[in-house]
């Protein structure tokens, strides 16, 4: 049976607690009205849907939440064969249901909130705050034309709402992060010497399978399986013609999806007995493992995100390697990369991501590869959630090689 996606009774449940998560955020961040527009989800779907609508629906619709005197008010205009599924979920205060299209209905009521602003899911930084596509917007604009002026993007409400984990949020990735380790000590048992990358991964769909868990990312790309010296490390996939051999190393980047949450965690083995590592291998590690602890130590609520992975690049620079060029970390949570605040380097790449504060129950990676001389790279990525006054691991890190004998 299927594990990957949560039962309707607790998806409405988390989607309650994201609700009422957007009193405070809708104050704070000093807008009135946040309107999702959408249409076709299922083919275009908007990431904020998943928080906080659930489901998909079919023809155009909008999902309007209007704060006015500390009272959060709940608006669902779907067309007509939407609207008792939409009705049926309980979260609304109102449903309307639309036979011949909404622009009538959505202009009654911003009539009646009459909002100073309109946020919408638009975002020039952040790929889960832009679900709204240009069609999507051009027939808003004609739609409200009134309330052009009144637009606004929705980047920094979902910024927040995404990245403050509710406590179930927290347990269902722990879950996930729990399984991820269950599943990659079981794979450890059933890795040889001779197998190709491809038929580790085939290893590794399996054992989902066994577990009735999809996988956290595209399924081609996870696990990634990089065996050996040669390969370079990244989102790329395994190869048939690539084996594993005597003294090589193994690196996997994998990760699930249990009842709609995330995890992403990175190990790595080395095929021989662990007296047998080379020196050279147990500096790579011990940079990367240290690397990750200090930037651990260092997160806290209220701290710039580039200042932690600061602390993780100057430390792998220290030890003589090249800096890692990629972030230290992201978010995750209904996706492996779940938006907003990025542990980053203050990179065009990452602009607008990495000086943005860290805050408490945020759920970061902290991942980081170096490169030794000859036998290829060493990675490791860690989960976290942010505390009140610095960080917990989802599991325990991994301290030292496994070995495959």
């Amino acid at each position: 049976m299927s594990q990957e996606y949560p039962n309707p009774e607790l998806l409405n449940s988390i989607i309650k607690e994201k609700h009422a998560q957007l009193i405070p955020i809708l104050k704070e961040v000093d807008i009135d009205c946040w309107m999702i527009f959408v249409r076709e989800t299922a083919s275009t779907p908007d990431p904020a849907m998943e928080l906080v609508v659930g489901g998909d629906v079919v023809g155009q619709s909008a999902f309007v939440f209007s704060l006015k005197d500390g009272v959060l008010t709940k608006t669902a205009i779907v067309a007509y064969f939407d609207e008792n599924a939409t009705r049926g979920k309980g979260l609304w205060d109102e449903v309307i249901g639309c036979k011949k299209g909404l622009a009538e209905p959505l202009q009654n009521l911003m009539k009646k909130l009459n909002p100073k602003k309109i946020a919408l899911n638009y975002s020039k930084t952040d790929v889960t705050a832009d679900g709204l596509s240009y069609g999507m917007w051009l027939i808003l604009q004609d739609i409200l034309a009134d309330y052009t002026d009144r637009f606004c993007s929705s980047t920094k409400i979902i910024n927040a709402l995404r990245g403050r984990k509710t406590v179930t949020e927290v347990e269902l990735i722990t879950k996930a992060c729990e399984l991820t380790e269950v599943i990659n000590q079981s794979m450890a048992k059933k890795f040889q010497v001779g197998m190709s990358e491809f038929e580790v991964q085939e290893k590794f769909f399996e054992e989902m399978d066994t577990h009735g868990v999809g996988a956290a990312w595209q399924k081609q790309g996870c696990p990634s399986v990089d065996a050996g010296p040669d390969k370079e490390l990244g989102h790329d996939f395994p190869r048939k013609d690539l084996v594993i051999q005597k003294g090589h190393t193994l690196h996997n980047d994998f990760g699930v999806r249990l009842k709609g949450y995330c995890s992403d965690i990175q190990r790595m083995w080395y095929f021989g007995k662990y007296d047998e590592i080379p020196e050279e291998l147990h500096h790579a590690f011990d940079t990367v493992k240290e690397a990750i602890l200090r930037a651990s130590k260092v997160i806290k609520p209220g701290i710039q995100a580039y200042k932690v992975d600061k602390a993780a690049r100057d430390y792998v620079i220290e030890r003589g390697y090249e800096e890692y060029m990629h972030s230290l970390g992201h978010q995750v949570g209904k996706q492996a990369h779940d938006g907003g605040v990025n542990l980053g380097a203050r990179w065009e790449i990452y602009k607008g991501k990495t000086d943005l504060p860290v805050e408490e129950n945020n759920v970061f990676t902290l991942e980081l590869e170096v490169r030794t001389k000859h036998y290829g790279q060493v990675s490791l990525e860690e989960m976290i959630v942010v505390t009140k006054d610095g960080c917990r691991f989802l599991i325990p890190p991994q301290e030292k090689w496994i070995t495959i004998e």
